[in-house]
């Protein structure tokens, strides 16, 4: 199994930073590579809760269902994932002043036995990290807008 770790100051309070990423709705704008996100199911408790998310890598078309399995607002949420990778999605939220601390943590295997692992460990592991990167900086450009737009 794969892990990919990061972590990024935002400048916002840890209750936006956990609002924003508590909406599937928003992955496509600060995901790279999303294309969409279909069948969202919520609920106030959020336990249970589901979507799909649909992307590609390096040409390769993923369709994920993400399912919730932790949710304690404002500081922790966790998803299991299945579909061309199988895993767990980690939000853990730290308030530092005005800014928040946001850390993530994915842990996947890529569907296909041994010859998944392999293509994991040639190609993907580095493309998902930079990913990872990228998303932490546009949801910080996002949530900096979203700031700015609501005044």
């Amino acid at each position: 199994m794969s892990e990919i770790n990061k972590s990024a100051t935002i400048e916002a309070s840890i209750e936006k930073v956990f609002d924003f990423v508590d909406d599937p709705e928003k992955i496509p704008k600060y995901v790279p590579n999303v294309e969409r996100v279909e069948d969202v199911k919520r609920s106030d408790k959020r336990i249970g809760d589901s979507f799909r998310v649909i992307y590609k890598v390096l040409g390769v078309t993923f369709d994920e269902k993400f399912r919730v399995t932790e949710y304690q607002r404002p500081s922790h949420t966790q998803s299991n994932f299945e579909g061309g990778m199988n895993g767990t999605f980690s939000w853990t939220f730290e308030s530092e002043g005005p800014s928040t601390m946001a850390n993530v943590r994915v842990e996947y295997e890529l569907a296909g036995g041994p010859l998944g692992k392999a293509i994991d460990a040639l190609v993907l592991e580095r493309a998902n990290e930079k990913t990872i990167e990228r998303m932490l900086q546009n949801m910080r450009q996002a949530i900096a807008q979203q700031a700015v737009s609501m005044g």
